[in-house]
């Protein structure tokens, strides 16, 4: 059971390095779409969006054993171009690190779930918030369908594919760790 709440522990830390990601990455796209703001095109996102829409991940009622977590694909990354599409990326980021999370602490065993609970509870409402900090300050570079030229897009891109792949890898090893100790204290 010490395990579980060390990856709770994991847990708290890695939501609280991606809520300050997401920070810095905004911050970086920002000023970059500020500086070439005479480079701005104004797109449609509603082909984006519907096609961010279509890919979903996978449903958190999967067994601990064979759990594979997604928080964005590839591809969403990818066809994020607009403000408005890296707005719902990050959301849709933080949103289904979320759920997870809360799964999560649906498997833990009822004993350790109110110490999980208060662990992960400050790094959910920290990711919560640098949500609404990320929208605003994109917010301030334009609208929603403005295009955010190629040298913005691409650092920002990096650093959420990053986030991603250490948000994946941590929730998935919490499962193992689960599985883990589900297995041994039924034996």
């Amino acid at each position: 059971m010490k395990k579980l709440l060390t990856a709770g522990v994991a847990l708290l830390s890695v939501a609280t390095l991606a809520a300050c990601s997401g920070k810095t990455a905004s911050e970086s796209s920002n000023k970059e779409a500020k500086a070439s703001s005479s480079k701005v095109e104004k797109s449609s996102t509603s082909e984006s969006k519907s096609s961010s829409s279509e890919k979903t991940s996978k449903s958190s009622t999967t067994s601990v054993a064979s759990k594979e977590v997604i928080l964005l694909t590839d591809e969403e990354i990818d066809n994020a171009k607009t403000i408005g599409d890296f707005k719902n990326l990050y959301g849709k980021l933080v949103d289904n690190y979320k759920k997870y999370a809360q799964d999560i602490g649906q498997q833990i065993p009822e004993l350790q779930r109110a110490t999980y609970t208060q662990q992960v509870e400050p790094a959910i409402k920290a990711m919560d918030d640098s949500k609404v900090q990320f929208n605003n300050m994109l917010s301030s570079a334009g609208s929603d369908d403005t295009l955010v030229p190629e040298q913005g897009r691409t650092p920002f891109l990096t650093q959420i594919r990053t986030a991603r792949d250490s948000m994946e890898n941590i929730l998935e090893g919490v499962y193992k760790s689960i599985e883990e100790a589900t297995s041994s204290s039924a034996d």
